[in-house]
């Protein structure tokens, strides 16, 4: 049994979604101390780029602004609200099937989104 989880562990590393999956089950053992240190597996086997710190750092921005006027959001969505209506008032209203892929794809990808 202890060979099959150091295995699936081990499988973790190397995908980001099982390494979080492991994190998530953590959690909601209330086993802290294990979550603890898959985050630390997580943030030194997948660091960060400069676009996904910049979209966090919108994000939470953004979420503080809606939480003061009682709007209980995601990051991820205030993300996507704010990169929304910049590219609608960009494009002075003409906004597209495509750009509305294009957002939730980059959404998906940014914040560990999986639709």
């Amino acid at each position: 049994m202890q060979e099959l989880l150091l295995q699936m562990v081990d499988n973790a590393k190397k995908e980001k979604k099982k390494l979080l999956a492991l994190k998530e089950v953590a959690v909601k053992c209330q086993e802290f101390e294990l979550a603890s240190k898959f985050r630390e597996m997580e943030k030194e086997l997948f660091p960060l780029t400069d676009e996904e710190n910049k979209a966090k750092e919108l994000a939470k921005k953004i979420s503080i602004v809606f939480r003061m006027v009682k709007l209980n959001v995601s990051d991820d969505i205030c993300w996507l609200i704010s990169e929304t209506l910049k590219i609608h008032s960009k494009m002075e209203g003409s906004f597209s099937v495509n750009e509305a892929y294009e957002l939730i794809a980059k959404r998906n990808r940014l914040f560990d989104v999986g639709e």
